[in-house]
């Protein structure tokens, strides 16, 4: 069994690197994505030399003193499609894989199923080799050879960004999504590092926050009617939205529909989370007011781990909530769970899945534990006992289950320190996916995002991004909101006008 569920070592090492200047930070990248701690200056020699003469094979070797030396010569970027700039990248490519490998084997780390992919959405750079003309092939190619990517994760990322692409359009901001944020939760489970403020101490600040919210609303909504901008997909998350019951709810998802749901809005989801918020009242409230996904989070479905992890509910809430929201007529029915918490191993998952199975989602969005900065498991890292080598087979397990019950992959993304150097993926039933959850990921759309901890993305037709965060205090948001808002609604003016 090993004490840190994720494959990276977090010993202090000192290393020597002699290399070209320019290829410095690609290599102290690499090295720290494996030894977090690592310092450099002195200690072992880690020698990079590269051959990148115009019009021959690219040679790399990168050697550990110590250890045998990695080596590459690379005559496939000598194809005609490759232009100046791709040249310049397969060197920093090169380094961060010869250094992945060399690291690895000294230090006994298993290597990524994702390779060198180190960021958050492997789909982009899958999306940005199609609309730079790369064939399919050539794409997988890339993914295997250049970047180590596993044959299982090159088949799970092509097909997953070749589905996605039918929900891309003409222009990012035509239509825009909009995200409203929910910063309260009956509790703050153990493995959060989100903007989320349990209700026992913080509850007192939610009339402000609410009334504040339901002003940026309507004059988010304002601005769209005067632009004659449209919404596609409405995104209540947070935090769990379900913490404002009753009349507060109501009025919130009143206020949204009137503002922004239109004949172009295919989607309208509350990410409930909480099976303890999820009331009759509630689910009734929901599907009055137009909503047609709800999520439900057990997370897992294993008592004695929802009170490790500080969860406020049952398995048996759970099952009351999912029957609640089919009772209500809500159409679409999400459930998300995590891989490798705290005591779990592969039977407390094959037993979630089995009981998830039972109450037939139409989404299933399965997570693998990141342990995040600000959680409380960073902070007790000692307290995690999960064998490294049962990631893979949970995932598996997982993946076997959605296809049972009719489902595909249809978005995915990743996190640093995750469990078995995974990922997160989303399952859908036929004609139920989350467009705002692709969307987002791929940041091929504008999202307006309101409330506490959101985060604006605006993307120009060339997919750049300028990001517009509201803070994430609630209390900070609702002292701050109408002196902020000016300078923001004439940003999103200026952006969306175009």
């Amino acid at each position: 069994m090993c004490p840190i569920p994720i494959p990276v070592n977090f010993d202090e090492v000192w290393f020597k690197i002699e290399a070209p200047p320019e290829l410095l930070p690609s290599i102290e990248a690499a090295a720290r994505g494996l030894l977090p701690n690592v310092r450099f200056g002195e200690g072992k020699v880690l020698r990079v030399e590269v051959d990148d003469t115009p019009g021959r094979p690219l040679y790399c070797s990168v050697e550990l003193e110590g250890w045998p030396a990695w080596r590459v010569s690379d005559d496939e970027i000598l194809s005609p499609v490759y232009e100046e700039f791709h040249r310049t990248q397969r060197v920093k490519e090169r380094v961060r894989l010869g250094v992945n490998v060399v690291l690895r084997t000294a230090y006994d780390l298993p290597m990524s199923p994702w390779g060198i992919l180190v960021g958050v959405r492997p789909t982009k750079l899958v999306h940005n080799l199609f609309d730079q003309g790369f064939s399919a092939n050539h794409v997988e190619y890339i993914l295997r050879e250049v970047y180590a990517v596993s044959p299982e994760r090159v088949e799970l990322v092509m097909n997953t960004a070749k589905w996605q692409r039918q929900f891309f359009h003409a222009s990012p901001n035509q239509p825009v999504g909009v995200y409203i944020g929910i910063p309260f939760c009956p509790t703050r489970c153990s493995y959060c590092s989100f903007a989320s403020y349990p209700i026992g101490t913080h509850g007192h600040l939610i009339p402000k926050f609410f009334e504040a919210l339901c002003w940026e609303i309507e004059a988010v909504g304002r601005l769209f009617r005067r632009l004659g901008v449209a919404v596609e997909s409405i995104y209540f998350g947070g935090g769990t939205p379900t913490t404002f019951q009753g009349d507060q709810l109501r009025r919130l998802l009143d206020l949204s529909r009137r503002w922004f749901l239109s004949e172009v809005t295919s989607e309208f989801t509350v990410e409930a989370g909480r099976p303890e918020t999820i009331l009759e009242d509630t689910c009734r409230i929901m599907a009055e007011n137009g909503v047609n996904r709800v999520s439900v989070n057990p997370q897992t479905m294993n008592d004695a781990t929802l009170r490790r992890i500080r969860r406020a509910h049952t398995v048996d809430d759970t099952i009351k909530a999912v029957e609640r929201v089919r009772r209500a007529g809500i159409p679409i029915l999400n459930m998300d769970i995590i891989l490798g918490l705290p005591g779990e191993d592969i039977s407390h998952v094959e037993a979630t899945l089995k009981a998830i199975s039972e109450l037939a989602p139409d989404n299933l969005t399965v997570h693998s534990l990141a342990v995040k900065r600000a959680s409380e498991l960073r902070k007790n890292l000692e307290s995690m006992s999960i064998a490294q080598e049962q990631g893979e087979a949970m995932a598996q397990l997982s993946a076997q289950a959605a296809r049972e019950l009719g489902m595909e992959p249809y978005y995915l993304y990743r996190q640093r320190y995750i469990l078995g150097d995974l990922e997160n993926i989303g399952y859908a039933r036929p004609g139920t996916a989350s467009v705002y959850n692709v969307q987002m990921m791929e940041e091929r759309q504008t999202i307006v995002a309101l409330g506490g901890g959101g985060i604006t993305k605006l993307v120009s037709p060339d997919l750049s991004l300028v990001r517009l965060a509201n803070p994430k205090c609630p209390a900070t948001y609702a002292q701050q909101l109408k002196t902020t808002m000016p300078a923001k609604l004439w940003q999103l003016e200026q952006h969306l006008a175009v």
